[in-house]
């Protein structure tokens, strides 16, 4: 009884706590908003896109865009889009055939530099616009609506949303920043489907696309790649979805010994460390392109590789829009499932996940684990085994 109590203490002042930040960071930021000065000339036939979210995100997002501009509504209209500095390189390659100008904002800074969120407000809402879009189905309070709000626009629509990343009081606020909020399905439903849902709402027209497509121009790489060759992907967007660099380099010996692959180690430059942790476990001669490509680049190493082994990060969706085909195999401990993770088999007929135990156990009460691990999950993602991984691939390619 006595542990029951503390918990719930502890649980309603861990909420107060972050209330009371909350509260704070409005008063600070609402400060920051008055000493902007918005353009209050709106640019005929202007439109402004809004996304900020990751880079998976932004992958399961992107095909709208051309969509958009190619629409009957908004054809005529030049487009803006601001977005997650994350994903610069890869959508100045990708959509600089849909998109007139590009605004790009560090998630980071816009948060703790106040002297950097300041000029980007100043840089963002320096032109008005006919039309601002907000599509997130999972709106920021302090990201994409703050921003919202700031700008002058004659028409603002976003999702009606849920609250995943949102509270329930910040969102009955920033509702009303907004012209018309678009209606969306209250259920988790596939990110692709989701984006798909909100453009098919707001065009008013059904929309002819069956998943997501990154269409590669022929390039040559700065560095070789092997004729037959496995990616393994070791970064990871938090702590909780890396999977560790021990059981990545005991995957990595069996796939080169039984089925002969070359290993290619991939990750941004924060997985460095771990590239040498790698090498000291692997003790094959591998290629360490960890840090070292940039997105446009990992897209070629994707599309080359015969298989790739991943945690859930941006990788798999980037691999999967390069070939709907490709072998992808997924180490994940269920967070957002439904959402991100599995892909359904029409749109990625041999991509594979491995869960952990617990929800594999489970796989067949799909809508169950939905509810429980929907939105997130603090299982512990070195659970799983690299054997339980090893297993996967064999009953996969024989």
């Amino acid at each position: 009884m006595c542990l029951i109590a503390g918990t719930l203490l502890q649980s309603i002042k861990s909420k107060t706590t972050k209330l009371a930040k909350d509260i704070l960071k409005t008063t600070l930021y609402e400060t920051i908003n008055l000493l902007v000065q918005p353009s209050q000339n709106i640019q005929p036939k202007s439109l402004l896109l809004i996304r900020l979210d990751a880079i998976g995100d932004y992958v399961l997002f992107r095909n709208f865009i051309e969509i958009l501009k190619t629409s009957k509504k908004y054809r005529d209209y030049s487009i803006t889009l601001l977005g997650n500095i994350a994903w610069k390189s890869l959508s100045e390659e990708l959509d600089k055939d849909y998109v007139d100008r590009f605004i790009w904002l560090d998630r980071i800074k816009f948060n703790r530099d106040l002297t950097y969120r300041y000029k980007k407000l100043q840089e963002i809402t320096s032109h008005g616009y006919e039309v601002v879009i907000h599509p997130v189905y999972s709106r920021e309070f302090f990201y994409g609506d703050f921003i919202v709000k700031l700008i002058n626009a004659k028409e603002k629509i976003g999702s009606v949303g849920d609250l995943s990343n949102i509270q329930r009081w910040q969102k009955r606020i920033s509702d009303k920043y907004y012209t018309k909020l678009i209606p969306a399905k209250n259920e988790i439903i596939f990110e692709f489907y989701r984006n798909k849902e909100f453009f098919e709402n707001l065009l008013e027209e059904s929309i002819q696309i069956e998943k997501p497509q990154i269409k590669l121009k022929s390039k040559k790489l700065s560095f070789q790649l092997p004729k037959k060759y496995a990616v393994l992907f070791i970064g990871g967007g938090a702590k909780f979805r890396k999977w560790s660099i021990n059981n990545f380099a005991n995957v990595a010996k069996f796939l080169k010994k039984k089925y002969g692959f070359e290993i290619v180690l991939c990750g941004g430059l924060k997985d460095a460390e771990d590239s040498l942790q790698f090498a000291n476990y692997f003790g094959y001669n591998f290629i360490n392109l960890v840090g070292k490509t940039n997105l446009v680049d990992l897209l070629y190493v994707l599309s080359g590789a015969e298989i790739i082994v991943s945690n859930e990060t941006s990788a798999p969706h980037l691999a999967i829009a390069c070939d709907s085909d490709k072998y992808v195999f997924v180490v994940s401990n269920g967070n957002h499932f439904g959402r991100f993770t599995p892909y359904p088999k029409e749109i990625a007929p041999n991509y594979h996940v491995i869960y952990h135990p617990e929800i594999e156990k489970n796989l067949d009460k799909f809508d169950k684990l939905v509810s429980i691990y929907g939105y997130s999950s603090i299982l512990n993602i070195n659970d799983i085994t690299p054997d339980m991984v090893k297993e996967k691939i064999e009953k996969v390619l024989g």
